[in-house]
């Protein structure tokens, strides 16, 4: 056995940190954001919605790599895929520092998104194969709060350096790579090959409920995404502050987001299916707000109500789709949802735009507000599916606690 293994004991307070840790980066993709109204100054010959691509497009590699993570974690050890990820988002994202042409930064963000791509369901696995029982439960519940903790920390690193020029915003990734460091450090190899034996002896199939929840979870990624690639335009074409002020209101998102993952216990109990409306509601109000917007703190608030969105309905989803499915196919519904949730951020941006041509309402954005009714149609649709006989959709007695490992964003 190596030293790092001899020395191992996951219920040691650092060694739980630097697992945790793994989740700080996953999703910082759009953590950049506060970048893109500069950006689109430097780039003023190219359309802004392409422009918004590089806070989104890491997504599109991100869920094609998603695919394949555990065979090659099987295959060359999970604390290596993990490392390579990491190392491929750390140099990635800081590779923008030094280029100034905007085909080579997106192409920059693509192998980003392949580093997200090996790491990201992993963070999840790590912690599958390290804790049980209560202690597993807490960990997974941890990991999901952070996430928005990561995104919060690099959202706000980026704006500062903004002040130096967008290209140096590109430094708060190197963020990622001291989080490499303590995690290469600390945690030991882990081969999963026997394990993935055993486990995999029943070929796992597509069904319905998987395809229409990671339906669901992209639809909603989509309003999430609003809030981190398209506050930094609102602010400055709505004359509210610049990418520095974008970075402070987005980290309001990020908080209300931290916070009720947390309380999605509580909220389950006391809502229990309806929670799922309760998501939606949180949406629909906080994008038609955020439309109509017209300071800094309706905006604020705006952004907190959608911040409260993904963590009552997105891990509602996650947390009963194993109802639904059998037992083989967990593993399967985790890797296709988490693609839903990255197909609804990488293309968040052509969707508004292409919503704001038949949009009703006015504004520098109205795209916005066109999505916040679509998910009000939905929501209605989904209630009237709720209330009709004949809803034995939950388990009792089924663990909240479930869910909280598979939340993303």
């Amino acid at each position: 056995m190596s030293k790092d293994r001899q020395q191992w004991d996951p219920k040691t307070s650092s060694h739980r940190f630097w697992i945790l840790a793994v989740s700080l980066i996953i999703t910082s993709g759009t953590a950049i954001s506060p970048a893109l109204p500069a950006m689109q100054r430097a780039f003023s010959n190219y359309p802004s919605t392409l422009v918004n691509m590089v806070a989104t497009i890491q997504q599109i590699p991100a869920f094609i790599i998603l695919l394949f993570s555990s065979q090659l974690a099987a295959k060359f050890g999970i604390k290596k895929v993990v490392g390579i990820g990491m190392l491929l988002m750390g140099l990635a994202g800081i590779a923008p520092v030094i280029l100034s042409n905007l085909w080579l930064v997106l192409f920059a963000r693509i192998i980003f998104g392949i580093g997200i791509g090996m790491t990201n369901s992993l963070a999840i696995t790590l912690i599958n194969l390290y804790y049980e029982g209560d202690d597993q439960a807490q960990m997974l519940g941890e990991r999901s709060a952070f996430e928005p903790i990561g995104i919060c920390i690099i959202n706000l690193m980026a704006g500062v350096l903004l002040n130096i020029s967008w290209q140096f915003s590109f430094l708060a990734y190197a963020f990622i790579l001291v989080v490499l460091a303590g995690f290469w450090k600390v945690v030991p190899e882990y081969h999963l090959s026997k394990k993935a034996k055993k486990e995999n002896t029943e070929k796992p199939k597509l069904s319905w409920p998987i395809v229409w929840s990671a339906i669901f979870c992209g639809t909603l990624t989509i309003g999430m995404a609003i809030v981190n690639v398209l506050t930094p335009s609102v602010v400055v074409q709505n004359h509210m502050g610049d990418g520095t002020t974008a970075a402070f209101i987005i980290t309001a998102y990020t908080l209300a987001s931290m916070a009720m993952g947390f309380l999605f216990g509580s909220a389950f109990k006391a809502f229990r299916r309806y929670v799922l409306l309760a998501g939606l509601a949180c949406m629909v109000v906080g994008t038609l707000m955020m439309n109509f917007a017209s300071n800094i703190w309706s905006l604020t608030l705006a952004v907190a109500i959608i911040g409260f969105s993904y963590p009552l309905a997105g891990t509602y989803v996650f947390n009963t789709i194993d109802n639904r499915i059998p037992k083989s196919a967990d593993g399967l519904a985790n890797s296709i949802l988490l693609i839903g949730c990255n197909v609804g951020t990488a293309f968040a941006p052509a969707v508004v735009s292409f919503l704001g041509i038949f949009s009703p309402f006015k504004g520098t954005n109205p795209g916005i507000g066109m999505y916040g009714l679509l998910v009000l149609v939905m929501a209605v649709v989904i209630l009237l599916a709720m209330i009709r006989p004949k809803g034995h959709h939950e388990k009792k007695g089924h663990s909240h606690h479930q869910g909280l490992r598979h939340q993303t964003a």
